[in-house]
């Protein structure tokens, strides 16, 4: 039996052998995929430590990068210029001088660009050319600073960021040349967007009726000195009638208040003025898209006034910016501001590599490409939710990243 059962064994298959080197093979595979896809999940869950320090990273870097470009940005654009540029349109009104003259549309820089803002402001700043230029200039700036820090704290930027978020192209170029996009932008924060951290939450406009002449002036006042801002009226219209009328109905009552000061013919001649500066071959008009590729304004306009009027839902305020940009014949730096909504609304790993594009004094191409960016994510974080930042009514859900979510479906199938 012994040679039968030898034979036996020499006659049965034989299994090749496994050395540990080859045992070990696919376990550690198994392991480098299994800790990749636990780092991967840590990374991209906005909770999680790993994404808080890739976040403050990203911030370090670019806000870095903002605040050394600062010198650039201030040998480009004239400080308070702005404001000196209206104060010198007083001063021609008070001593009968044109102040819309077709001549000063040849003019590429200096205190005598053009004067586009309506008439109305005119008697409201002549008292103060009479003020020494210099200190008031600077309270002017000052003024637009801390403006620009309590719309951002308004927007739920932490303190610690702020100084970082002043220094990005978009809020410094308004910063330096005093430009009142700063003031404007603040009311159409002011009136849109709740206080607080996180996200940006829209405001209920119909839970506080008493707060309708308050609304309806700040949402009036975007377009009241930027006459193609005028689409927070048409989005409040929508949610509030009340509060829209009582707006323009204030704005209105200003201009009629000043007509017997400034005369009726000077409307005509700021209306043809602005006709002049929506010509795209005006040298600094700005970069807009619409001008680049040759689009007559009217189409953009029109894009940006349905855009304004359709648009519902926890993103309309954001999507109201976003068509005020698109909108604008006469797009500069500062107008960007009006993206900064959406860009909050969607996560900060990927906001702030966006914010990069802004980078440097007039990349219009980069500008136009980051916006592009911005309006993609915004459309993909309705059906995608991980695209998201976190809000303050969300702090307790939880969210779970692309791979999370891949994981955890993977499991519910098994």
């Amino acid at each position: 039996m012994s040679g039968d059962g030898g034979a036996v064994e020499a006659n049965a298959p034989t299994e090749p052998a496994v050395t540990g080197v080859e045992r070990r093979g696919p376990t550690r595979e198994r392991d480098l995929l299994r800790r990749g896809r636990s780092w991967g999940t840590r990374l991209v869950d906005q909770r999680g430590i790993a994404n808080k320090r890739l976040t403050i990273a990203l911030a370090i870097v670019v806000g870095g990068l903002a605040m050394v470009g600062i010198p650039d940005l201030r040998a480009a654009f004239p400080l308070g210029i702005d404001l000196e540029i209206p104060l010198r349109a007083a001063t021609h009104w008070l001593s009968g001088a044109p102040v819309y003259p077709p001549s000063a549309m040849l003019v590429e820089s200096g205190p005598d660009l053009p004067y586009l803002y309506p008439p109305f402001l005119l008697p409201l700043l002549s008292p103060l050319t009479s003020l020494p230029r210099p200190p008031l200039i600077d309270v002017w700036l000052i003024l637009c600073l801390l403006t620009a820090v309590w719309t951002c704290r308004r927007l739920g930027i932490p303190w610690i960021a702020v100084p970082c978020l002043l220094a990005w192209p978009p809020f410094a170029e308004g910063l330096l040349v005093g430009n009142v996009q700063i003031l404007l932008f603040a009311a159409f924060v002011a009136v849109f967007y709740e206080p607080g951290e996180g996200a940006p939450e829209q405001r209920d406009l119909g839970s506080r009726p008493g707060h309708d002449l308050l609304n309806g002036i700040l949402a009036a006042l975007v377009g009241a000195l930027k006459i193609t801002q005028a689409l927070p009226t048409l989005y409040l219209a929508r949610r509030r009638i009340r509060a829209a009328v009582l707006g323009v109905a204030a704005i209105g009552a200003l201009a009629l208040v000043t007509l017997p000061l400034t005369g009726v013919q000077i409307y005509w001649d700021w209306l043809a003025q602005l006709q002049r500066a929506a010509d795209p071959a005006w040298t600094i008009g700005g970069v807009a898209v619409g001008h680049r590729l040759g689009i007559p304004d009217v189409i953009p306009i029109a894009l940006g006034i349905v855009l304004a009027l359709v648009v519902r839902g926890r993103d309309s305020a954001a999507w109201l910016g976003i068509a005020l940009i698109i909108a604008t014949p006469s797009v500069h730096g500062y107008t960007f501001l009006f993206m900064l909504p959406a860009m909050l609304t969607i996560r900060r790993d990927l906001a702030i590599p966006i914010g990069v594009l802004f980078l440097g004094v007039y990349h219009g191409y980069a500008w136009w490409m980051a916006f592009m960016f911005v309006v993609y994510l915004l459309v993909a974080s309705s059906r995608w939710q991980w695209l998201r930042a976190p809000r303050r009514s969300e702090a307790s859900a939880p969210r779970l990243g692309p791979i999370a979510g891949a994981g955890s479906s993977a499991r519910a199938a098994a």
